[in-house]
């Protein structure tokens, strides 16, 4: 694909997601991007573009899912994966684009939340949204939400992790010790899980 449509397309998508109303959406998106290269140093162009866009449609106020409206939150963010493809698909149909790469992002952005597939590009981009999340977002998510909502959401955040990237977050560390005691609890416990199992 020519590199000037590339450009055109990541320029873009930073567009939209830096004018989401949580001000940290950019900041986790680029961490996404930079959590996928860190642990796939090979990952090509299109699981590139996945990762910086896989959230897109939190950006679009008219158009994003809204979390109240399910009683299930892996159906929440299922549901908000497949609207963020559906957005990502709109911006590709403005480009020639070999149907191929098309299907390619728009899979890896579906997949990115329950990643319900074998596919390692998929796992990545998991890993790395979960990794972003724990680096950038838990603190903000922690401002606008109480303790039990917090801690909810840091457990479905970590048990979504390979053993891989549980490693690299157990040695997080926030300067809210509230934040540092459910990370170890959340820690300890699934520990303990694995050791029965």
């Amino acid at each position: 694909m020519n590199i000037n449509y590339r450009k055109a397309i990541e320029n873009e998508i930073g567009d939209i997601i830096s004018r989401s109303d949580l001000p940290e959406d950019y900041a986790h998106a680029r961490g996404v991007k930079e959590w996928v290269i860190k642990l796939r140093p090979d990952a090509d162009w299109t699981l590139q573009l996945a990762a910086f866009a896989h959230d897109i449609e939190r950006a679009l106020s008219k158009k994003k899912v809204i979390r109240s409206e399910f009683s299930d939150y892996n159906e929440f963010k299922n549901a908000h994966a497949l609207n963020s493809a559906k957005v990502i698909e709109e911006i590709l149909d403005k480009y020639p684009f070999n149907r191929k790469v098309k299907n390619r992002i728009l899979s890896l952005i579906r997949n990115h939340e329950l990643g319900l597939t074998n596919d390692v590009d998929i796992a990545i981009l998991k890993d790395a949204d979960s990794l972003s999340f724990f680096e950038v977002n838990l603190l903000a998510y922690a401002e606008r939400n109480d303790e039990s909502e917090i801690l909810s959401r840091m457990i479905w955040g970590y048990q979504r992790l390979s053993k891989r990237a549980r490693q690299i977050v157990k040695e997080f560390h926030y300067e809210n010790e509230r934040l540092n005691e459910f990370l170890q609890r959340i820690v300890s416990l699934e520990e303990k899980k694995e050791k029965k199992n």
